[in-house]
């Protein structure tokens, strides 16, 4: 089996929107209870997320939405086929951890937001959201596998980064939030 690592830095093109899935629960939650939050208050990412930006179907991450009609082969090799290290991945501000302290400071505020539906010719306004909005600079420095397959190789993840940061985005009511630059990719 073939084996390889992927060295990848993303640096932030536009604010970052988060809504952490918390329970199916229709209780109002305060924002920051929406951040992904690790040991300190450090903002993180879960390695999930990308995961879900490169091989959701619904909405669609970067396989389905690249490739077509092929998505679905795309997307089943890439789910046994590459995974991300750290689980939890920092996001960074020159190249220091980032810590959540409050929305009283520049770097985070609340974005309140509400979506509108279609049911029949009826449009309905939903309620607003409270939602944290980190705003630029960030980054997210993280670490691929890829084990070879007949699908999937450096070239094309290089490639759906790449274009996915820019069509698809990361974080939520993306990809108006959450688009990103690939400004590292280094094979190890």
């Amino acid at each position: 089996m073939e084996v390889m690592k992927i060295m990848v830095k993303v640096e932030g093109l536009s604010d970052i929107m988060f809504d952490r899935f918390i329970d199916h629960s229709k209780d109002v939650r305060p924002p920051e209870q929406k951040l992904y939050l690790a040991e300190d208050n450090q903002l993180v990412l879960p390695a999930e997320n990308l995961t879900s930006f490169l091989l959701s179907e619904n909405p669609p991450g970067c396989a389905k939405w690249f490739e077509g009609k092929r998505g679905k082969e795309y997307i089943r090799m890439g789910m046994s086929h590459v995974f991300f290290n750290p689980s939890l991945i920092p996001f960074k501000e020159n190249d220091n951890d980032i810590f959540f302290e409050d929305f009283n400071n520049c770097k985070f505020s609340v974005y309140y937001s509400a979506a509108r539906t279609r049911q029949g010719n009826l449009s309905i306004k939903q309620e607003a959201k409270p939602r944290p909005l980190m705003k630029l600079p960030w980054s997210l420095e993280f670490q691929i596998t890829l084990i070879k397959n007949t699908y999937i190789d450096s070239t094309k993840l290089y490639n759906w980064f790449v274009m996915g940061g820019m069509q698809i985005a990361i974080g939520t009511y993306r990809p108006r939030f959450g688009r990103f630059e690939v400004s590292e990719w280094k094979e190890i």
